[in-house]
């Protein structure tokens, strides 16, 4: 977003960037951003508790 000099209050949109939106648009469907539950260690949001639980699980072996 730029701010142009002449109109003052209005900012005119930049560069559109597909990739960007596509996988703001991703994240929002699987529920990364919005979600009900949160990671406890990285706390990127998701739709269940299990997925969020898992999310930076240690598996030891």
């Amino acid at each position: 977003m730029k701010r142009e000099a002449e109109e003052g209050k209005f900012l005119k949109k930049g560069k559109n960037y597909v990739k960007f939106h596509r996988l703001l648009a991703k994240a929002e469907a699987d529920g990364r951003l919005d979600g009900k539950y949160g990671c406890p260690v990285c706390g990127m949001r998701y739709h269940s508790e299990k997925l969020a639980d898992d999310c930076c699980r240690i598996i030891s072996d």
